[in-house]
């Protein structure tokens, strides 16, 4: 495991916490003394508290300020939505962090004001919200073009392209496959993104279904796969080792080790542990794909098992060298009438037009039928496991982690110390976990950073027990016959109901 807290230098970060913030800078669109030159007004001692937030769900980061204004900052200088947010925030020794500078970096952008209010006389309190100039710009520009290449180069150039989102950050790419021809219609980016991402197939793992996302050090667009592993057979390293334990841990020396202490959960949730009626409904153990072509009037069914499946593609949780496991699925060894839950397969149907030489298909059809078949039952079953395992963790605050890492978490087992876990963890729940999103949060009076993880995986450290029983056993009190509701309430009337339950 490459833990990426050993490159903290313990004698510049002295205490878990803490956070380096420079100058928090409001940049008006209005102009000093009409000279061109923008007014700029520093709000640092107004900040109460900061929050950053970034997540493979969403497209660009975001946060918000917590104001406490004595200077009528809101009304004097004003602010309308239009200004520019400077400021940056890094961990001590941190070789990551975010950059929102203007010369250095890139700046963050105010859109609106929330919870405004009088605190007490001559304070107002509100809530600023800001975000990536990016997402401004996906408000204002559109794409209308055909483009016959990747989906990931198409990508690419919405991102690049100073007629769309232009942006000037990094953008770390995994390349697709296939040569696609596809007609964007004057639609806004990032929806533009999120109609090729669903059908882009990764050129390396046997995955499809990318995400566009934002974090400190620039956009991503991958696939899950490519968040898992690093190569076609080698799981991606654990970047932290998150674990509850006692605070002011002292390493062998009987000095304070910062190092570990950076990594102690203060507090989780387990936000999700299973949904199998969720699951069920959503396809994620067996679903059936009905293509139709209205022409020759004929149809293909197509079934996806969960089983069958799970072997082929990598998943949070490996086999001790790193590569895929074929046991530990979110899904035990379970009979139901003789079958598994995954030999349902129209439990979930879906359904996809394979008409040829119609208009549409001419102008380029965003995915050929072949590739569908390999494609839609895979990726809408493997983005809904991840949903099946969900943990929130606080721990203290570190510029480096991002969304898209993968964490080791170790929960307890809340066993007797004499049961059948010695190592205290629970066998299931602890392990790999993708970190899906991240909340920095600092509060300035306590001088504190602390962050949020919401991690996810798609499967169990260790693997269900394998002895197979059919729960739903045909032993149930049978009662067959059909009770009029007419004739149970007048036998309730004359004190004669019972007759009707034996």
């Amino acid at each position: 495991m490459s833990n990426l807290y050993n490159t903290l230098d313990g004698s510049v970060l002295k205490k878990p916490g803490q956070y380096n913030l420079t100058d928090v800078v409001l940049v008006s669109y209005r102009s000093v003394g009409g000279d061109n030159v923008a007014e700029k007004i520093s709000i640092d001692n107004l900040v109460a508290d900061l929050n950053i937030y970034e997540s493979i769900y969403n497209k660009t980061l975001s946060g918000n300020l917590l104001i406490g204004d004595a200077q009528n900052i809101v009304g004097k200088l004003p602010l309308t939505g239009n200004e520019r947010l400077e400021f940056k925030l890094f961990t001590p020794s941190s070789p990551f962090g975010y950059d929102f500078s203007e010369k250095s970096g890139n700046p963050m952008y105010i859109y609106k004001i929330t919870a405004r209010t009088g605190l007490k006389p001559k304070v107002q309190g509100y809530m600023i919200h800001f975000c990536s100039k990016e997402m401004i710009e996906n408000e204002l520009k559109v794409v209308s073009n055909a483009q016959l290449d990747t989906y990931s180069t198409m990508v690419a150039n919405i991102t690049k392209n100073p007629d769309f989102l232009g942006s000037k950050k990094n953008l770390f790419l995994e390349p697709s496959i296939g040569l696609h021809k596809h007609i964007f219609s004057r639609l806004r980016p990032f929806d533009c993104i999120d109609q090729v991402s669903q059908f882009t197939t990764s050129l390396k793992f046997n995955n499809s279904g990318y995400y566009f996302y934002e974090t400190s050090r620039g956009f991503n667009y991958r696939s899950i796969e490519s968040m898992l592993a690093v190569e076609a057979n080698t799981a991606r390293p654990s970047i932290a080792r998150f674990k509850p334990k006692p605070s002011n841990i002292s390493d062998e020396k009987g000095e304070k080790d910062i190092k570990t202490e950076m990594q102690i959960v203060m507090s989780y949730t387990i936000k999700d542990q299973f949904d199998t009626l969720k699951n069920l409904r959503n396809g994620v153990y067996a679903s059936r794909l009905i293509t139709h072509n209205q022409l020759d009037k004929t149809y293909t069914e197509t079934d996806f098992n969960y089983e069958l499946e799970y072997e082929k593609i990598f998943h949070t949780e490996t086999d001790k060298n790193g590569g895929k496991e074929a046991d530990k699925g979110i899904l035990p060894k379970y009979v139901k009438e003789g079958n598994s839950l995954s030999d349902y397969p129209e439990s979930t149907l879906y359904l996809w037009p394979d008409t040829t030489n119609v208009h549409y298909t001419e102008q380029g059809n965003p995915v050929a039928i072949a590739d569908v078949k390999n494609i839609v039952q895979q990726r809408l079953s493997q983005r809904l496991a991840f949903s099946s395992f969900k943990v929130e963790i606080i721990v203290n605050g570190y510029t480096a982690i991002q969304a898209g890492d993968i964490i080791t978490f170790e929960m307890p087992s809340y066993e007797p110390r004499d049961g059948n876990e010695p190592s205290d963890r629970d066998k299931y729940m602890s392990g790999r976990y993708l970190v899906t999103s991240v909340r920095h949060n600092i509060n300035k009076s306590k001088k504190k950073h602390v962050m949020v993880l919401e991690c996810m995986k798609d499967s169990v450290r260790s693997p269900y027990p394998s002895e197979i029983n059919d729960t739903f056993i045909d032993k149930e009190k049978n009662n067959e016959g059909i009770i009029d509701q007419y004739e149970f309430d007048k036998a309730v009337i004359e004190g004669l109901g019972g007759k009707f339950f034996g």
